[in-house]
């Protein structure tokens, strides 16, 4: 045991340190909870500044000199073959304002390629002008750089002997490859000593409710200090002097641990130990202060000079800490980050960690909490040394990744109201033999991001010009709400958020060695997108890893609410999953600037023949050259060719779906059954004839006579109301007499009465061997079991694939772009026409609907008037018509006394029997003028 921590251990073994459970008094963590919940944040909000200023000097600056390369925009850069090598690039400034002690310089550097080879690429040092002393050097490898074309941070420590000698940063270029530095410099120790206080302080008093709200512009703060408070109704008071903060909240605070500059991973065990006794974290040039007058804070632990190594640190956390938090979450952060998510740490104590799993110490330790997490529903947040291995580690533990290290104000945000009104998908454009093409924002599974970035690009004036998709975080319904809730109060109809990789948490599913987990993890990322109201989500397996086929299936079963997967394997192939879920390597990832999506466009549609639809998903990342006035760019580029069209990310995959002949509308689907047992789902259907074969149930004449090929499952748990059932069927040739092949039909086995029945016959298929849809609509009553069958006749080779049970078959807006309009106009949330105003005509028409299965179906309509008292006066006609022989199938009147109320909307439905495949069907309202008359949407059941 290391000195000085007999009073801790002897504590935690007594039992009198507090628990989570007993001291988080106000968060909730309820089970299926990803992250907890804060009370609603006090009526005004202590803001605080903790923005922490740097002594930094830009590369291309006046204040540095150069021995080697030349000037390049927002810096200086060396090349090879252009600049002199083995000189330094920088140096200077002799600055002589750099406190003495203890100080951390910065090189912020950027290479153009990190894999040919492990050279030296540059040394940096810290240079004693005054004495001539190199007081710190660092040797940078080519590999030492975690990406390319982007500025990265490396950090060299050093001692300043003494005030006012001239301190000098230098960057040595040997002349391996092109380096180009942004700036150099050292943080203000103080200001950071002070962010460690504060992140410490808010935690702690947020932890009971939140106060405390802070803005610090230490990474790309780019949204402004009063941005979010005023865009989510936050009251606020500025407080000019921070310190005056620790007498207003003295009698919340238990006193303070202390860490050793000396051993810095030494902060993240103080901020663990402080966070379970109620205490904050005091560097140790801020102790005397916090000791004295007017405070008089007792020291809760002095961490200095009990530990020598990284390891140990982490060890002793794990040993006497790790049994008192929550195992649930473990934060990831790196000692150089002093506040931001260390906050939202101190206020949930949680164990905070900084392990390298390439390194075998470290990763040993890291196992061990990772062993101690919850299995398919643990989270780490903040972020890691490297990602992709610290990904891949975690993911083999079931445990997903939420980046968010430079989050600054969670514990406020996660108070906010959890009421999230989701908008609808709007309506699809019509399917036709044309390029269509979506753009992707990423980064939107970044927490820090959404706090930060995020909101410049939204706040863009032009925004909703053209279809974006905005990738989010489905954990922002735990995290950030009221976030989630205002970006959907501000939507236009062209903005469609989406989710980042992978669902809840960034993570690798390819990895996650139990399949049970990765459907359990799957079904809640499924549950969180629904009420998150996204529809589409990005998967990934390393940068670039494909999607493992098990994944796949567990998304198209564990997921019924998503429309579509994108996958970071870029290429552009499609996989539909299962036969229930598409997915698209997108045709290019992380595109830096508008001309480089020209370009993977231009690429993608090289060759186009226009004999089917093609899809070029493009993705685009948000932190170089891209603005939102590029994606307008890239669209304008497109706009006089009438074969390119641009839509939304949901829509995309809606066309897809309508390719595949799947499903466009998840929302309605009630429940999907496998005909046949697979590895990810065990089927609930009894067979009389018939095997398990060619992924589905078949029978066919020479091995099988007439009987069920499927019958059950007896559910009782689906919905009242009207519900239609579709089997997903093909047959081996439609050649032949057109004979009676199968017989579907839905029967109420409780009362034993047949609800619908259709014959199938040979010619009612397409083509033989191709999956088709037969769909049969009935009444459900609530808790009787449903038996769905399929009674075989032996005239044919059958399979069925599947059987899916939904409310309906789709939803039309009446104000969208697929239905027509003759006469009126668009009226908040409808189509309207009045007399005064308005000729006679059908108000709305189309959508020219060939996907409709042959069967019984049901349209309803929408609609409202403002005035019922005409009696049987028609004031609306509504109908269903076949676009190819243009008869009505089914038509009515609506009169004025049909509405029950004036100004409510009043549903009329229709029912109708189509017989004709591809036939494309119109649902019609006409106006006749005799009352202004409102129409919401048609849904086809």
């Amino acid at each position: 045991m290391h000195p000085g921590f007999a009073c801790a251990a002897t504590l935690a073994a007594a039992g009198m340190l507090s628990s989570w459970e007993a001291s988080a008094a106000g968060l909730s963590w309820p089970a299926r909870q990803v992250l907890p919940s804060f009370s609603a944040p006090a009526a005004t909000l202590d803001l605080i500044d903790v923005t922490t200023s740097e002594f930094r000097y830009e590369g291309e600056g006046p204040q540095l000199r150069h021995g080697t390369g030349h000037l390049d925009g927002n810096g200086w850069l060396a090349q090879t073959s252009i600049d002199a090598p083995n000189q330094f690039m920088i140096y200077g400034p002799y600055a002589t304002d750099i406190p003495p002690g203890d100080n951390t310089a910065f090189f912020d550097l950027a290479i153009d390629n990190n894999t040919a080879n492990n050279a030296l690429m540059v040394t940096v040092d810290v240079r004693d002008n005054t004495t001539g002393t190199v007081l710190a050097k660092r040797d940078i490898y080519r590999m030492d750089f975690t990406k390319v074309g982007s500025f990265q941070r490396f950090l060299l420590p050093f001692n300043n002997p003494a005030a006012g000698h001239g301190i000098e940063f230098r960057v040595f270029w040997y002349g391996g490859a092109y380096i180009k530095v942004d700036a150099v410099g050292a943080p203000n120790q103080l200001k950071h000593d002070e962010e460690v206080l504060f992140a410490t302080l808010k935690g702690l008093v947020n932890r009971t409710q939140p106060r405390i709200y802070s803005y610090d512009d230490t990474v790309r703060g780019n949204e402004g200090k009063y941005n979010w408070l005023n865009s989510l109704g936050l009251g606020y008071t500025e407080v000019t002097d921070k310190w005056s903060l620790l007498t207003r909240y003295k009698s919340e605070i238990a006193g303070i641990v202390i860490y050793d500059n000396a051993v810095p991973d030494t902060l993240n065990l103080a901020t663990t130990i402080a966070s379970l006794r109620n205490g904050i974290v005091a560097s140790p040039s801020l102790a005397a202060r916090l000791t004295a007058a007017p405070y008089y804070f007792p020291v809760l632990q002095d961490l200095r000079g009990s530990f020598t190594s990284k390891t140990q640190v982490y060890q002793h956390l794990y040993d006497f800490y790790w049994s008192q938090v929550t195992h649930r979450l473990l934060v990831g952060l790196t000692p150089e980050i002093k506040g931001n998510l260390r906050e939202y740490a101190a206020a949930t104590q949680t164990a905070v960690v900084w392990l390298d799993p390439k390194i075998p110490s470290e990763d040993t330790l890291l196992r061990k909490f990772l062993a101690g997490m919850p299995y398919g529903n643990g989270i780490y947040m903040g972020w890691w040394p490297d990602e992709a291995a610290g990904i891949q580690r975690v993911s083999e533990y079931g445990v997903s990744t939420i980046a968010s290290d430079f989050s600054s104000n969670l514990t406020v945000f996660g108070g906010t109201s959890r009421t999230v009104n989701v908008k609808p998908v709007p309506n699809k454009p019509t399917l036709n033999n044309k390029i269509y093409v979506t753009l992707i924002l990423s980064d939107g599974d970044n927490m820090q991001y959404l706090e930060h970035h995020f909101k410049r690009l939204w706040d863009s004036p032009n925004r909703g010009q053209v279809p974006l998709g905005w990738t989010i975080s489905p954990a922002m319904l735990d995290a950030m709400p009221g976030l989630l809730n205002y970006l959907y109060n501000t939507a236009t109809p062209n903005d469609n958020l989406i989710s980042g990789p992978t669902g809840i948490g960034y993570t690798y599913p390819n990895y996650w060695g139990n399949q049970t987990y990765l459907d359990s993890y799957i079904a809640l990322t499924d549950d969180y997108m629904n009420r998150a109201g996204l529809k589409v989500l990005t998967v990934w397996n390393t940068i670039n890893g494909g999607t493992n086929t098990n994944v796949g299936n567990s998304f198209a079963y564990n997921a019924p609410s998503l429309l579509g997967l994108t996958a970071q394997n870029a290429g552009g192939g499609i996989t539909v999953y299962n036969n229930v879920m598409p997915s698209q390597g997108l045709n290019a990832t992380y595109c830096p600037t508008e001309s480089s999506m020209i370009s993977e466009i231009n690429k993608t549609i090289s060759g186009w023949n226009g004999t089917a639809p093609r899809f070029v998903s493009i993705q685009a990342n948000p932190w170089e050259g891209n603005t939102y006035q590029s994606f307008i760019n890239v669209v304008n580029t497109y706009k006089s060719n009438g074969n390119i069209v641009f839509v939304r990310p949901d829509n995309y995959f809606q066309l897809m779906r309508e390719y595949y002949n799947l499903p466009t509308d998840t929302s309605a689907i009630v429940k999907t059954y496998e005909a046949e047992n697979q590895n990810y789902a065990a089927s609930p259907f009894s067979h009389a004839v018939g095997r398990s074969y060619d992924n589905g149930w078949t029978a066919n004449v020479t091995d099988d006579g007439p009987g069920m090929m499927l019958y059950g499952p007896y559910v009782t748990t689906f919905p009242a109301g009207q519900l239609t059932t579709t089997f997903k069927m093909k047959i081996g040739s439609i050649a032949g007499n057109n004979d009676n092949v199968v017989t579907l039909d839905v029967r109420d086995a409780t009362t034993g009465v047949v609800l619908t029945s259709f014959d199938v016959y040979r010619h009612q298929f397409k083509a033989g061997g191709v999956y088709q849809d037969f769909s049969l609509t009935y009444h459900n009553v609530a808790g009787h079991q449903l038996e769905l069958r399929a009674n075989y006749k032996d005239k044919a080779s059958i399979n069925i694939d599947k059987v899916t049970t939904t409310t309906r078959l789709g939803q039309y807006e009446a104000e969208g772009a697929v239905v027509a309009h003759g006469t009126g106009r668009s009226s908040g949330d409808g189509w309207q026409a009045s007399p005064s105003l308005d000729a006679a005509g059908h108000m709305v028409y189309g959508p020219y609907d060939a996907n409709v299965p042959v069967g019984t179906h049901r349209v309803t309509f929408r609609l409202k008037t403002d005035n019922n008292s005409l009696g049987a006066q028609p004031v609306a006609g509504i109908d269903v018509r076949d676009g190819t022989t243009g008869l009505s199938l089914v038509s009515m009147d609506v009169t004025s006394q049909q509405f029950t109320t004036a100004h409510q909307y009043q549903d009329f439905s229709l029912s109708f029997h189509h017989t004709t495949l591809n036939h494309p069907l119109e649902y019609r309202v006409y106006f006749h003028k005799s009352a202004t008359v409102t129409v919401d949407k048609v849904l086809i059941h």
